[in-house]
């Protein structure tokens, strides 16, 4: 497929993709069953036990200052789980549990039918949901968030317990992480209690836990993200490009603070120079993480507001070395951290001397150009520890 010569908002290939979508199921009070909400569309099951939203310390934040992070119901579907989310109220555990693996076997995209797992929210009921793993062989593993347990359960089980509280004794079948949170509600978005950094991690290693309980699901890490990339930059299509990344994710470019913020602000963001490409250098994949390392290459012949805000076009070729941390939330991108060294993007666009007076004299500034991308390319193609040589620092009289 050749590459667009300039983008068109309104051609046919730049139709909005349609987000995967399942509606939720109402299987009884306080009860609700929602289908994966990932592309591949079947998932095996997992089942939540939330505190009901009156017993949270919850947030006013509102509109664009609300956090991107879906709710726990969401955020596991859009992993690809089938997921019962069970609010405290009438009924007991017991036969919410029921209900909700009756319920998930009643799915027809439930592609794993022989065991669950569990997640439990909610401080009241950790000891009935204990109780019912004796009762249900079904329920494979459980993940326990800000409280400590009373009995010891009989399958895999991590812990999540707030800064501040008592230690559990080392148990068979039991992981115990300490997490820099006041309470259990760091995991909710809608409460005061919430930390995107703490609740990202508590989530990786979640899902990492019950993956390896319940043998998925798992998905291709490296593909989407070359697909995401494909499209950004091959095919040049925001719509495809955003039809890559879950409801809401978002972008940050470290180095200029640019980027999107939910996919309205994103679909707006997504466009670059025509001959934009990415030179690949080293990859690492991860469980729900990929880190590019990679080289930008582009002329700067449009104004770049993401790398060079508010600066002309100075028809320069840059070669920028850049470093792409991805988290992936299922089959989908959630968020992109892009880094990279603002001196060099500066330098090979010619907009920075490559010498400034300090104290009387001339100082090189210690940063390097197109050598970057070069040596990065190629250990060998620049002599090393030139930096370090007389021709940098204080250089001569003014």
């Amino acid at each position: 497929m050749s590459r667009p010569l300039f983008y068109d908002p309104n051609s046919a290939g730049e139709q909005p993709v349609a987000l995967p979508s399942a509606p939720a199921i109402n299987l009884a009070a306080g009860v609700i069953l929602q289908p994966p909400l990932t592309r591949r569309g079947a998932g095996p099951g997992l089942i939540a036990l939330l505190p009901p939203d009156s017993t949270l310390n919850l947030s006013n934040k509102s509109g664009d200052d609300k956090p991107l992070d879906p709710v726990p119901v969401q955020k596991w579907a859009e992993e690809g789980f089938a997921v019962v989310g069970i609010t405290t109220g009438p009924g007991s555990v017991q036969e919410n549990l029921k209900t909700a693996v009756d319920g998930l076997l009643s799915l027809k995209e439930l592609d794993t039918r022989d065991k669950f797992a569990v997640a439990v929210y909610d401080q009241h009921v950790v000891a009935d949901v204990v109780a019912a793993f004796h009762q249900d062989s079904r329920l494979a593993c459980l993940v326990v968030y800000g409280y400590p347990l009373v009995t010891v359960p009989l399958v895999p089980t991590l812990v999540f317990l707030p800064a501040g509280s008592a230690d559990i004794p080392s148990v068979p079948n039991v992981t115990v992480c300490k997490v820099d949170a006041p309470s259990s509600s760091f995991v909710f978005p809608q409460t005061v209690d919430f930390h995107t950094g703490t609740a990202s991690i508590a989530h990786t290693k979640a899902a990492v836990h019950i993956r390896k309980c319940l043998g998925g699901p798992f998905f291709d890490l490296e593909a989407i993200w070359e697909e995401h990339t494909y499209f950004e930059f091959e095919v040049r299509s925001v719509a495809k490009t955003m039809g890559t990344m879950v409801a809401e994710p978002y972008v940050n470019h470290v180095p200029t603070l640019a980027g999107g913020v939910g996919r309205r602000q994103l679909s707006a963001f997504y466009r670059n120079p025509k001959d934009t490409r990415m030179q690949s250098i080293s990859r690492t994949v991860g469980a729900d993480r990929v880190v590019d390392e990679f080289i930008f290459h582009c002329t700067h012949d449009k104004q770049i507001d993401w790398l060079l805000p508010g600066v002309p076009p100075t028809g320069k070729k840059l070669a920028v070395p850049m470093l792409g941390v991805i988290n992936i939330r299922g089959d989908r991108l959630y968020h992109e951290h892009i880094w990279w060294d603002q001196g060099t993007a500066c330098m090979q666009a010619g907009i920075i001397p490559t010498h400034v007076p300090f104290e009387g004299k001339m100082l090189r500034l210690p940063i390097a150009g197109v050598e970057s991308a070069t040596l990065l390319a190629d250990e060998r193609a620049v002599s090393p520890n030139e930096m370090l040589g007389p021709t940098y620092g204080i250089c001569k009289d003014v």
